[in-house]
């Protein structure tokens, strides 16, 4: 009985560190639109200025943040080979989701703000 509880619980944990790297990529995408029409709408109204500094450090804040999520969220295992994959695997449905929350925020920009 204690083995298959042990077998549960690993099963549970696998399921909720999913469902966390789910989320917190998920929380990554919807932030690029969200900070991108606050940002533009702080512009437009003078209070900030956007220059090619500030919106490199966002970008670098995104991209800490994205690796934070790798270090904390993808699973360690010990096969090297596994963890290559594992990183290509992130890497790319990063790259993808990044252009979707970039294709997103311009446009959500045109919605609020205009062209």
């Amino acid at each position: 009985m204690t083995a298959q509880n042990s077998r549960s619980t690993a099963r549970r944990d696998s399921m909720n560190a999913g469902l966390r790297l789910v989320l917190s990529v998920l929380t990554w995408v919807v932030s690029i639109p969200v900070l991108n029409v606050l940002l533009t709408g702080l512009a437009r109204r003078q209070v900030l200025t956007l220059t090619g500094t500030g919106v490199a450090l966002v970008a670098c804040a995104l991209l800490l943040w994205a690796g934070l999520i790798y270090w904390w969220r993808v699973p360690a295992t010990p096969s090297i080979a596994r963890r290559v994959t594992y990183f290509i695997a992130y890497i790319t449905v990063m790259a993808l989701l990044g252009l979707i929350g970039v294709w997103a925020a311009f446009w959500a920009t045109v919605a609020i703000h205009g062209l």
